[in-house]
């Protein structure tokens, strides 16, 4: 797909090509029905220039890419319902028509989402050594809540999220029956994309899952999921993110219901132990006294 070719090859185009890209990324909506001659006057580049872009991304020509632009455009349309615009107008505060633009993000996700890489990502989880999960920044809080989920499932699975310290003490052992996943909002992902740099050196798979076209990760990941997260808005919102990474733990636990009940009795046994054999909600109540 045309968001995929353009996403890893972001952080390597030239600027005038990435004027082209990011109206494409932003919206390909309006992209779909330029001609080349009228989207190089939009973005203030010359014809020859919109050609050479859309071959850099692996197309014979312009005619090729703007139709697969348009392909996608015609499904979205079969598959929208109200519009956004309409909820966004009716919305009684500035709550709700956040809530709204985020359900517009995670709608856009699971129509752009290739639901046989999510598949592959799912596989690369379930027979990993060891999955190491590295962020930074707004990721930190998903990485730990998704290493939560997984550890319910299966054993070894790491959230790094501390800078560059923890990171190198944790990978110094990362091998090829190891999996990394990195997580980026932006383009200051910068712990990230190293991560998997350097897994990808010592023979790891890779997964990045992004939330915008600038964000590093893209051009390391093996494996790239990307989501939408700028809905009409300034701040990334984690909900689409947060969907994928709950779907590929879900996911697991689905596939080994056997294994999932296995870690629940562990925990409940050693939970057991550690507060003396107290209910959970007496537990809670002797931490809150």
């Amino acid at each position: 797909m045309f968001r995929e070719r353009i996403t890893r090859q972001y952080q390597s185009l030239s600027p005038s090509f990435r004027r082209i890209a990011d109206l494409i990324l932003t919206n390909h909506e309006k992209a779909a029905f330029m001609s080349a001659s009228r989207l190089a006057r939009h973005v203030g580049v010359d014809v020859a220039t919109v050609t050479r872009f859309s071959q850099q991304l692996g197309y014979e020509g312009y005619v090729e890419l703007i139709r697969e632009i348009q392909e996608a455009v015609l499904q979205e349309m079969r598959d929208s319902r109200a519009p956004l615009q309409e909820r966004l107008d009716q919305a009684p505060n500035p709550v709700a028509r956040m809530l709204w633009r985020d359900w517009a993000n995670l709608e856009k996700t699971i129509r752009q989402l290739p639901l046989d890489k999510v598949e592959e990502a799912a596989e690369m989880l379930r027979t990993a050594r060891r999955v190491y999960i590295v962020s930074e920044d707004a990721a930190a809080g998903l990485s730990a809540a998704t290493q939560s989920y997984l550890s319910m499932v299966r054993r070894g699975v790491i959230a790094l999220d501390h800078g560059p310290f923890s990171v190198a003490l944790a990978l110094k052992e990362v091998g090829p029956e190891d999996v990394i996943i990195g997580l980026g909002f932006t383009d200051y992902a910068h712990t990230a994309t190293r991560a998997l740099a350097l897994g990808k050196k010592m023979g790891a798979r890779t997964i990045g899952i992004i939330a915008q076209a600038d964000c590093p990760i893209a051009g390391e990941a093996e494996l790239l999921l990307s989501c939408a997260a700028t809905e009409g808005g300034y701040l990334p919102s984690p909900t689409a993110m947060a969907s994928i990474l709950f779907a590929l733990s879900h996911s697991l636990y689905a596939s080994n219901l056997d294994a999932y009940g296995r870690e629940v009795a562990q925990f409940e046994e050693v939970y057991a132990d550690l507060t003396n054999g107290r209910p959970r909600e007496q537990e809670q109540l002797a931490e809150e006294g």
